[in-house]
């Protein structure tokens, strides 16, 4: 049976990457087949499913959390998200990465980085001649558990590695630092440019982060302005589609926000002086779809068109994010000069200003275009403070004439799951979990 089973998988491997995508979980797979070298390979992929899957789901529910995206539902166990009042004892913490219309984070994010520092761990202990493409797996695994690590520093409150002690915000982004130092170290050793650029944005990200300008500077100063690197989907089964378009286009459990809706980039007019001028911008692609009913009751969706369908990719990292942490780090001509490089690709007017506080705004502005439903903004939201909307106290839901209940709260991080706190001998039961 045991034979069978690696038979199966490695015709995988050998026939399509996607199809090694698709396996349900690496932990269905033997222990024992993901410790033979021979399936180096498979070990690396299935940590790639894993952290693919966790991506579109913390897409989706960061989306909602950060305000990019309405509850369309009358699941009164998905309004915590939207309403900004997550508690820790809601499904992101337990659920799986494709659980229908409560889809998982935590334990997703958890098992992704659990996998890829295990084929990590085994392959530093193997040697080349074992594997033969032993540094480039190794900087792929790295580099996979780092960003797993960085979704985990940037949405939550707190979380733990390994049955560990509860580790803060910090100290988990210094961990993500740690796994894409070893990412470039061994992606360069085997002349992988593009693991290599992956984990250099990944890196800068954390830095700047973290507060260390000079070393994210110099990380993403290394990037190619044209370089992107995609989380891979596909309709081929549940666990690998790409859960914003499922979760909007496919059914309509979500709405796009109200401040996303006419997303327009306001400008001085050139001509009449103190005149504004706006025009819609195109990276925020959205329809209003009058025939849905959504689950709610309320009839017309606003549906997202950046992801045309349901295996369409997810920017993981790119040139784009590089040149925009350039531009937040260093400002003035330089930062504008990278606005107005992404505004001419855009068909969008050019960017005028030339005090370091309207530069700074017009860089968070272009992060919200560029990476708009990808899961960068629940990031930004914390890190630059941005005003929620709507304010705290408001009644829920924006929309009166639909009320479900509560108020609009402040939680812009999720908290420890109470699966993590309760089961966790290293962590007191009785530590807050919330931020």
């Amino acid at each position: 049976m045991r034979l069978k089973i690696i038979a199966t998988l490695l015709l995988g491997a050998v026939l399509a990457c996607d199809s090694l995508l698709n396996v349900q979980s690496p932990s269905r797979v033997p222990a024992s087949v993901l410790d033979d070298p021979a399936n180096a390979e498979l070990a690396v992929n299935g940590a790639q499913a894993d952290f693919e899957c966790a991506l579109a789901s913390y897409a989706a529910l960061g989306g909602m959390l950060a305000g990019e995206l309405e509850d369309a539902t009358l699941s009164a166990g998905r309004w915590d998200y939207d309403r900004r009042t997550v508690t820790s004892g809601d499904a992101y913490g337990p659920n799986q990465c494709n659980d229908g219309s409560f889809l998982g984070l935590y334990t997703p994010l958890s098992v992704a980085r659990f996998q890829a520092d295990n084929a990590t761990h085994h392959l530093q202990g193997w040697t080349d001649a074992q594997v033969s493409n032993r540094h480039d797996l190794i900087a792929k695994a790295s580099a996979y558990g780092g960003y797993s690590l960085t979704l985990l520093g940037e949405g939550f409150c707190s979380a733990a590695i390994d049955v560990g002690p509860q580790l803060m915000p910090p100290q988990l982004l210094d961990s993500a630092e740690n796994r894409f130092s070893t990412a470039i170290t061994e992606a360069a050793t085997a002349s992988d440019s593009r693991t290599l650029n992956l984990a250099r944005v990944g890196r800068a990200r954390v830095r700047l982060a973290l507060g260390d300008t000079v070393g994210a500077l110099a990380d993403a100063q290394l990037v190619p302005a044209a370089f992107e690197y995609d989380a891979t989907y596909s309709s081929a089964n549940a666990r690998r589609e790409n859960f914003v378009y499922q979760q909007i286009n496919k059914s309509p459990f979500n709405t796009i926000a109200v401040p996303y809706r006419k997303f327009m980039y306001v400008f001085a007019d050139t001509v009449v002086p103190g005149k504004v001028d706006s025009v819609p911008d195109p990276r925020v692609a959205v329809r209003f779809d009058s025939a849905t009913t959504m689950f709610d009751n309320r009839h017309g969706q606003w549906v997202q068109l950046k992801y045309a369908n349901i295996g369409a990719p997810i920017r993981l990292a790119t040139g784009t994010e590089a040149q925009l942490l350039i531009a937040e780090i260093q400002g003035g001509p330089t930062a504008v000069g990278i606005i107005n490089t992404l505004h001419a690709a855009a068909g969008l007017p050019p960017f005028r200003g030339t005090d370091p506080d309207s530069i700074r705004r017009q860089v968070i502005y272009e992060r919200r275009a560029e990476f708009f439903l990808d899961g960068h903004h629940l990031a930004d939201v914390n890190r630059f403070q941005l005003t929620l909307f709507p304010p705290a106290g408001t009644p829920y839901p924006v929309d009166a004439a639909n009320p479900k209940g509560g108020f609009y709260g402040t939680g812009t991080r999720f908290p420890l799951p109470d699966k993590e706190r309760f089961n966790n001998p290293n962590i007191p039961s009785t530590v807050n979990p919330g931020c």
